[in-house]
This record gives C-alpha cells, structure tokens and sequence, in this order.
C-alpha cells in the first residue's frame, strides 16, 4: 500500500482530464483531507471508551487523535461547556490514499448491508458512517478489546465547486455514490 499514496492521484488526474474541460491539470478538483470522527455520549462517562476509541483512531489512520470537545452547554443532554464528547483525525496526502484504499479494497466491500454512499446537491463533499470497526485490519486481531466500540464517522472534503465533479472523484476511486435517482459506480 505504500505506492497508493503517488499513483492514485496521477491516475485520478488522467481519469478527470478526459472527463472535465479544464484549462489545466492544476484547476482539476481532487480531495483535499479526510476526517474520521469518533463522537460518543460514553466518551465522558466512561474513561475506558475513550481510550479505547483513542487507540482505535490511531491505530486506524496512523496519527494521533484530537479530542473533541462541547462547545457549548446542554442541559437535555447532560453535556457541559468544554466536555470531551469524542476524538477525530484528518488525514492528507499519503495517509489520506492509504486509509482510501484501506476503506475501499477491504473495509466496505466487507459490509453486507452497504449499498451506495448519499451526496447531497447543496454540498461537494461526501460523509458516510462505518458501523463496524472491527473490518479493519488492524483492529482485526484484537475483537475482545473493541468490540464495545460504535462506528466511525469518514469525510471526504474535495476542492470541487459542484456535485458532479465530487461524483467523478468518487467514481475515480472507485466508491459507489448516489446523488438522487442516479448511481455511479
């Protein structure tokens, strides 16, 4: 996997010069970061599952983990100013392929009830939710240890200016998307 990280974005240019009229390849849309997130209402209750997420997190994506912290106070949840409510990592550049081809070749096609990510019109950028963190590889050998833990949250921020531009980024690496009624694969 250690190649991915220079030859995805050199054959997602190619696949998008065809399709795009661009004046160059530097105008050409392309995945700026990836944000996996980790929010949970245990996360402050339980020290145990902080850690737990924190250690998943990392061994993930490779980095070290932020924490997340309230905002702001709210009562109907219990939650005050300041609180960790959850940990996230963005990922760029060799990281970022890595952990998409990680997601793409062995995570998601693991998932039986995954069927198609939802873009939304208003918002060039993709956001899904991986329910089982355990289909991942490193994660894997230790089931006893994180099983406790709910899903990720992953987000796709790209450079694009409108849905169908995202929708040929997706296309390109190969996630299945779908933007109303049509399907990309």
């Amino acid at each position: 996997m250690n190649t991915n990280h220079s030859l995805i974005p050199q054959l997602l240019a190619r696949d998008l010069l065809v399709k795009i009229s661009c004046g160059s390849s530097f105008n050409l849309p392309s995945i700026e970061k990836v944000g996996i997130h980790y929010t949970s209402k245990n996360v402050s209750a339980d020290p145990k599952q902080s850690i737990l997420a924190f250690t998943a997190l990392q061994c993930i994506s490779g980095q070290t983990p932020t924490v997340v912290r309230a905002k702001k106070a709210v009562a109907t949840f219990k939650l005050k100013k300041k609180q960790i409510v959850g940990w996230k990592v963005t990922l760029r550049n060799k990281f970022m392929y890595n952990f998409l081809m990680q997601c793409m070749n062995i995570v998601l096609p693991q998932i039986k009830q995954f069927k198609r990510i939802q873009v939304s019109k208003s918002q060039p950028n993709v956001h899904f939710g991986i329910d089982q963190v355990l289909f991942f590889p490193a994660l894997k050998n230790h089931v006893n240890v994180f099983e406790t833990l709910n899903g990720f949250s992953i987000h796709l921020h790209t450079n694009a200016k409108t849905v169908e531009n995202t929708l040929l980024i997706c296309s390109g690496i190969k996630l299945p998307v779908k933007i109303q009624n049509k399907e990309v694969n």
